[in-house]
């Protein structure tokens, strides 16, 4: 049996969806400060996989949580848009 932190993956779906308008870097690094940002302000949802509860779960928190996961995640975008930890020589 396997843990997982379901919020993880939402954050990545939604970073990818919202980065797409965004006229920022989307580094590597970026992207890893962005998801941190996002998931230190959201609750942990952490489900087992079997019998697929993963699933189930998944979809009902994406419902219940929506707007917490799009302030979380807009916030963190703003924050390394305006804030990077590298030089702009630096990012690839």
């Amino acid at each position: 049996m396997a843990l997982v932190n379901v919020m993880e993956g939402i954050v990545d779906e939604k970073l990818e969806l919202m980065l797409k308008d965004e006229d920022c870097c989307k580094c590597d690094r970026c992207l890893e400060d962005m998801k941190a940002i996002a998931l230190n302000q959201l609750p942990s949802k952490y489900v087992s996989t079997h019998n697929g509860e993963l699933f189930s779960k998944l979809d009902a928190l994406m419902r219940q949580s929506s707007i917490d996961i799009n302030v979380s995640v807009t916030y963190a975008i703003k924050m390394v848009s305006e804030h990077p930890s590298h030089s702009l020589d630096e990012k690839k």
